[in-house]
């Protein structure tokens, strides 16, 4: 007995040294698509349920003045909600940005998993407006907007888990900026409204058919399906030639969600709307 009570305190206080020590992290990508824009979690800790009780959690973002409206959101994990809810515009401690807020809606949820080094996709949104500059996550530190500020606006990131016992949010990762507005590079991009890019059905289910008009030389072109987080899941190489051009991609064996096409040929490249695999 005597050993027992000399090993409890010890596991109790190592139990509690990870809680204290458990962070997660923010990043935030631009998709391949160049206008989506995904916010992930990169945990430090594993917490099996019911630790990964994901009580509250907020994203904020920071972009140029008049450059960031949220036109869709598209949530990443089954179950779990996230929403737009605040816009401050041009506050006086930061007068060249606006910042969005995001908040977590399914608050209690179990559907985060939480592995220790593994990237959780959380939500993506694609921009409403043209942005010159860069989007990026914001600082609560050295962010010259953080709480206390003028427009008393709770802004700032944030993510309460039971594991940890509070507030697990520990930073940005490195790379949690990212330019908006347009890309310069030797590949031409072609806006697919220029060349009736149409892809049908829309919901799809086994397949689906895209047709466009083409006013170039005939060349062989790659087309491939790509996941929210710019994954290749499906592609085709297709010969077009002037005139109206139609393909045919198989879907059965994609899991249902969010996806687009991406056209490439030997010089440009063409990124179409978003469909729903069902």
């Amino acid at each position: 007995m005597n050993n027992y009570k000399k090993i409890l305190p010890v596991a109790f206080f190592l139990l509690s040294v990870n809680f204290i020590q458990a962070q997660v992290k923010f990043k935030l990508t631009q998709l391949a698509d160049g206008k989506t824009y995904q916010v992930s979690l990169i945990p430090e800790v594993t917490f099996q349920s019911p630790l990964n009780t994901t009580s509250t959690a907020q994203v904020t973002l920071k972009a140029p003045t008049r450059g960031l409206e949220v036109d869709q959101i598209f949530n990443l994990q089954p179950d779990v909600v996230w929403e737009p809810n605040s816009l401050t515009e041009q506050p006086a401690e930061s007068p060249d940005y606006d910042y969005v807020s995001f908040g977590l809606v399914s608050q209690g949820t179990k559907n985060i998993v939480y592995e220790a080094g593994v990237e959780v996709p959380l939500f993506a949104f694609t921009n409403f407006l043209e942005c010159q500059g860069e989007i990026s996550l914001i600082d609560n530190l050295n962010d010259p907007f953080s709480p206390p500020n003028s427009k008393l606006v709770n802004v700032g990131n944030q993510i309460t888990i039971l594991g940890a016992q509070g507030d697990a949010y520990e930073g940005n990762v490195t790379e949690s900026s990212v330019v908006c507005g347009a890309n310069l590079t030797d590949v031409e991009n072609i806006d697919h409204t220029i060349i009736n890019l149409n892809l049908f059905p829309n919901p799809a289910q086994d397949y689906i058919s895209l047709d466009f008009n083409w006013d170039r030389k005939s060349e062989t072109i790659d087309l491939t399906v790509l996941s929210l987080n710019g994954k290749v899941v499906a592609e085709k190489e297709l010969t077009i030639h002037t005139g109206k051009n139609q393909a045919k991609i198989d879907l059965q064996h994609l899991a249902q969600g969010n996806y687009f096409v991406q056209v490439n040929g030997e010089d440009w490249k063409i990124i179409s709307d978003q469909f729903i695999k069902m």
